[in-house]
């Protein structure tokens, strides 16, 4: 796996889970399933191949670009999420 593809994947996948954690907080359910399913199906697909990558081949330098794609995945969910919940009126 590329360090390239392994940023994309960890920021997809952190800004699912920067979107699911703002949404359970918040009082619109459906958006909180939305996020839910996304952001598990990120997570399931991102730890899958980085576990296959580094329990089969070995290769522990893939935390590096999981790590810079994962942070500013957070980073950048939080501006998404904070846009829709703006755009749906979801209320804390």
């Amino acid at each position: 796996m590329s360090w390239l593809l392994l940023i994309m994947l960890a920021f997809i996948q952190n800004v699912s889970f920067t979107l699911v954690s703002r949404a359970r907080n918040r009082d619109n359910m459906w958006y909180h399933g939305i996020c839910a399913v996304f952001s598990n199906g990120m997570w399931m697909l991102t730890v899958g191949l980085l576990g296959y990558e580094a329990l089969i081949g070995g290769n522990y330098w893939m935390g590096i670009p999981y790590l810079i794609g994962t942070v500013a995945g957070s980073l950048f969910g939080a501006k998404v999420a904070m846009r829709i919940e703006e755009k749906i009126g979801a209320k804390t």
